[in-house]
């Protein structure tokens, strides 16, 4: 073994070489079909921008090499998500200027876009709306049930305007019981959801008023809810 050193390394050293060459095709090939997938990505995303009020924001794919010769499994890009939220405002990374209401809209954007796209059956959105109201809080809505034509959708929400437009409505509360927190999970249909919903609009107390607002909502979400589907 000693004695055949050189040349067992030499064959390691050639089979390395190849697999580097062979390496550097692949992630050129990757890279080419990347820059092009963003600049579809990029379109879409601001199309949803521009449907949940986000108009006049500009949202980039930036994609660097990484330094000469280090590779990961992804191949020799750097890729971050790049966005200007106003008119005038330079390009910044998006964990790094989006307010909370943005981030939730942005977030949506992209959920509604890789849903289509990578054959994902069910979605979770946990306060996606955080931060908004509206006729923002409108277009979310809205956008979840165009989702939730081709994905189930479990949404947590705060807004009844949200509310409103789901399929099947669940309560969720916190109750001490013996000096332990208990959380708990009801049905909400019929007239309990109308109570309900006036809730969500009006705080604790309801009121004839919340009450004809939220049966309101409610039939305006099931008109537009046929239109989606």
């Amino acid at each position: 073994s000693l004695l055949s050193r050189d040349e067992r390394l030499s064959v390691a050293q050639e089979k390395l070489d190849h697999l580097y060459q062979d390496l550097q095709l692949e992630a050129a090939e990757l890279s080419i079909i990347r820059q092009t997938t963003a600049s579809r990505l990029e379109q879409a995303i601001m199309e949803q921008l521009e449907q949940l009020h986000m108009g006049k924001a500009t949202f980039k794919v930036e994609i660097k090499p990484k330094p000469a010769g280090l590779f990961d499994a992804n191949g020799f890009d750097d890729v971050s998500f790049q966005i200007s939220t106003n008119i005038g405002e330079p390009l910044k990374p998006l964990v790094k200027v989006a307010s909370g209401g943005e981030l939730s809209r942005i977030m949506l954007a992209l959920k509604t876009i890789f849903s289509k796209h990578q054959g994902i059956t069910s979605l979770i959105f946990d306060e996606v709306d955080t931060g908004v109201s509206g006729r923002v809080a409108q277009a979310i809505a809205e956008k979840i049930a165009m989702i939730a034509t081709h994905s189930q959708v479990l949404c947590i929400s705060h807004l009844p305007q949200v509310a409103a437009m789901a399929d099947q409505h669940y309560l969720i509360k916190k109750n001490v019981e013996d000096d332990r927190t208990r959380t708990s999970i009801q049905d909400v249909i019929d007239s309990e959801r109308i109570e309900e919903l006036s809730r969500m609009l009006s705080g604790a107390e309801i009121t004839p008023l919340t009450l004809k607002h939220a049966d309101e909502l409610l039939t305006l979400a099931s008109e537009r809810k046929k239109t989606f589907r």
